[in-house]
């Protein structure tokens, strides 16, 4: 955007950046406050809650959704972590989605391929999804589902497909 400008001086630059900058923090304290936090939900929450007979009803709703163009999901983006002294080696996926009409929308980062995690007493990956409000792009929920809800829609799906 600021290479599409008529070009100012540095100094002149940074100025108005930092006025802009400056009033929009002063908007986003007034604002933020009447978003409520996010709900947590922890890892016992979901799995004592969530069952495969819960998403099927809903994994169909979203196929039917998905057959007929109603839903927004873009490619998946993919993240490697490589082997360092302070990292990996792992992968990360971040999914997410929009069914039209719906309230919310999802995004998913799923951890995976993290096997070194097994030594240690640590599952190989971990996940969670966020759940945001599609009216005001609020943060609703961050769960915490360690692939959990990914295997359960996994299933969901399965037995959607042999119907």
């Amino acid at each position: 955007i600021l290479a599409l400008r008529p070009r100012r001086t540095d100094s002149r630059l940074e100025a108005g950046m930092l006025a802009r900058a400056s009033v929009l923090r002063t908007c986003a304290r007034g604002l933020s406050a009447k978003i409520p936090p996010p709900r947590l939900f922890n890892y016992e929450q979901v799995i004592s809650t969530i069952h495969v007979s819960d998403a099927i009803e809903a994994v169909e709703k979203a196929f039917g959704a998905l057959a007929k163009g109603k839903v927004d999901v873009p490619f998946p983006m993919h993240i490697g972590i490589d082997e360092t002294p302070n990292a990996g080696p792992g992968d990360c996926h971040i999914k997410g989605g929009y069914v039209s009409g719906e309230a919310t929308w999802t995004v998913k980062l799923a951890c995976v391929s993290f096997y070194k995690n097994v030594a240690e007493g640590l599952p190989p990956g971990g996940g969670i999804f966020i759940v945001m409000n599609a009216k005001n792009g609020a943060p609703l929920a961050v769960i915490q589902e360690n692939r959990f809800l990914t295997d359960v829609r996994t299933g969901a799906a399965g037995a959607v497909a042999v119907k």
